[in-house]
């Protein structure tokens, strides 16, 4: 299984390091400030940021209220709450064995969502 490797969720910063099983290392950042948005950074060697792999501005997707439609997005019935957007998406991604397959999964919730 892939696992998280930092985690840092206050007022200031919002973000978690995954390392996937394929030894590939994304970074998640979460922002609410100026919009709820989340964006995927592919890292290479595992500390540089090397490409946006996806990336998603709730705000700008519509809905009432963005940072609950973000853990909407992310949880189903079958997986455990999450209270917080970077939580849901941790949860939605640990299961991914390499970028390819978290880019997957991110796009079909991103379908989902725009689609509910």
């Amino acid at each position: 299984m892939s696992k998280v490797i930092a985690y840092k969720n206050t007022d200031r910063v919002c973000f978690c390091q995954i390392k996937f099983r394929s030894r590939e290392r994304i970074l998640i950042s979460v922002a609410s400030v100026p919009e709820h948005s989340i964006k995927v950074i592919k890292l290479l060697a595992g500390i540089i940021p090397y490409k946006t792999i996806w990336e998603f501005n709730a705000t700008k997707a519509g809905g009432k209220d963005p940072r609950t439609g973000l853990i909407a997005m992310f949880t189903d019935k079958t997986t455990p709450e999450a209270k917080h957007p970077l939580d849901a998406i941790i949860l939605k991604l640990v299961s991914c064995r390499s970028c390819n397959e978290a880019v997957r999964a991110l796009q079909q919730a991103e379908k989902a969502y725009r689609n509910s």
